[in-house]
């Protein structure tokens, strides 16, 4: 093998070690929606937020509904990170918020029905235990992992060995 084939083969490799993770699931919604107790009408846009950030929308094709509970039905699609779920996600129609309110979990789906009456925003936490969670047991997170100087050996040991092998060739 050539210094150059082994040279781009120890690159692909660290390559391979900055992967970021994959991001999770999203967590997707339908429902009814209502705005002052009248079916909000087709073309609305109801928006779902984490703090500040929007992370999903859906725009309403039926009177009084967005989304659908079928398989191939179009949902409202919420895109988390990570480091946000456990979080709040708020609802937002025309600008005003909804009175409901849920946690942020990876790979839900779930009915509910958002409502807007003035005074109420945020106030009706509708989050749902998440169902992954029902038949799996509590696995404690892991603990973070550091890269320690003796876990770089191997790499190392390999450029040597690459470059006796280069200057004998």
């Amino acid at each position: 093998m050539s210094l150059k084939t082994g040279l781009i083969l120890i690159m692909l490799m660290l390559l391979v070690g900055g992967v970021s993770a994959i991001p999770p699931l999203p967590y997707e919604f339908y429902g009814n929606a209502t705005l002052n107790g009248t079916p909000v009408p087709v073309g609305t846009v109801i928006l779902a937020k984490i703090g500040d950030a929007e992370v999903g929308n859906i725009t309403t094709s039926t009177a009084g509904s967005y989304g659908g509970s079928g398989t191939f039905d179009k949902r409202l699609v919420v895109n988390g990170e990570e480091t946000q779920i456990g979080e709040y996600i708020t609802f937002w129609i025309n600008g005003m918020q909804t009175a409901e309110r849920v946690k942020l979990w990876a790979g839900e789906s779930q009915k509910l029905d958002l409502t807007v009456s003035p005074g109420t925003g945020g106030s009706v936490d509708a989050s749902v235990t998440p169902s992954q969670q029902a038949d799996t047991p509590e696995i404690p997170a892991p603990e973070p992992t550091r890269q320690s100087p003796l876990g770089l050996l191997p790499l190392i040991a390999g450029l040597v060995a690459l470059l006796f092998l280069g200057r004998r060739s």
